[in-house]
């Protein structure tokens, strides 16, 4: 159990790197330690352990995996009563409802939990913080999909709020306007995204992971914005940064989209670009 801490800090450093593969073996040898726990300081290292499992399993497009991992999280965390893990595992529930299409349930989450964590805040670690604004970035897209602008930027606003409360590592910067630019493009507005975008200076982000997540999300933009050569550029910049955000369900649609415009593939590098994903017409 003391060796828990040390091999979750390797493992979140891995997840940093975007290197997912490797990362889920090093989690299914973490998680029976995770299980053993018994205080509540241990149930809080437990309830990183399943989130950064759930998130993982995200990334790997394993959802079924990920439901069972975030619900274990959310009870652990809950036994543990620390903030900051009680925010990342519901954070995680929201995120697995928003791909399941479920954007109502995921909106409505977000909303009550942060209803009931706010008045906690007060005094509340930059970890905590955190946490808190990465669940509202999250519920904010869930938002989008349902058109409800308003609930959408209200989150967004109070997870900019709670940046100011923590330091780059605990909710990373970059973090709220690359779920601007989300929101965005979800709500049709691709030149408001890029404008988001443009806040955001690339090499200060902290993480490959996000890093590779910004570019993907410009190319997204420009790809509706129909700006197809912009769309690429952004694409290969991401794939030579974290080439496994490349192979994501989400930027895979995008690469897919941009092959039906050209069939062909005239588009420099494109058709090679999909087949290094997997990605074919």
């Amino acid at each position: 159990m003391a060796s828990l801490p040390r091999s979750l800090t390797r493992a979140q450093r891995d997840f940093a790197a975007a290197r997912y593969l490797p990362l889920a073996g090093e989690l299914a040898a973490l998680l029976p330690v995770a299980s053993a726990v018994s205080t509540p300081a241990e149930m809080a290292i437990a309830a990183h352990v399943y989130h950064l499992t759930t998130r993982t399993l995200i990334k790997l497009s394993a959802s079924p995996y990920a439901w069972i991992s975030a619900h274990k999280g959310v009870e652990v965390a809950q036994a543990s009563s620390d903030f900051q893990a009680i925010g990342e595992c519901r954070r995680d529930l929201i995120s697995l409802f928003h791909r399941a299409a479920e954007y109502r349930k995921a909106r409505d989450i977000a909303i009550s939990v942060a209803e009931s964590l706010r008045p906690e805040l007060t005094g509340a670690t930059p970890q905590a913080w955190g946490a808190y604004g990465a669940l509202l970035s999250t519920g904010a897209i869930a938002a989008a999909r349902l058109e409800d602008r308003h609930s959408a930027l209200d989150m967004l606003n109070e997870a900019d709020e709670a940046a100011r409360h923590a330091p780059n590592l605990a909710l990373g910067y970059g973090h709220v306007p690359i779920y601007k630019m989300g929101v965005s493009i979800v709500l049709g507005d691709a030149g408001t995204a890029i404008e988001h975008a443009k806040a955001v200076i690339p090499h200060q982000i902290p993480t490959l992971e996000r890093r590779g997540s910004y570019y993907t999300g410009i190319a997204e933009a420009f790809t509706l914005w129909g700006k197809t050569d912009r769309a690429i550029r952004a694409l290969f910049i991401a794939e030579k940064i974290a080439p496994a955000e490349v192979r994501r369900s989400g930027t895979r649609q995008v690469i897919a989209e941009l092959l039906r415009r050209d069939p062909h593939s005239k588009l420099s590098g494109l058709r090679g670009l999909a087949r290094r994903v997997g990605v074919t017409l």
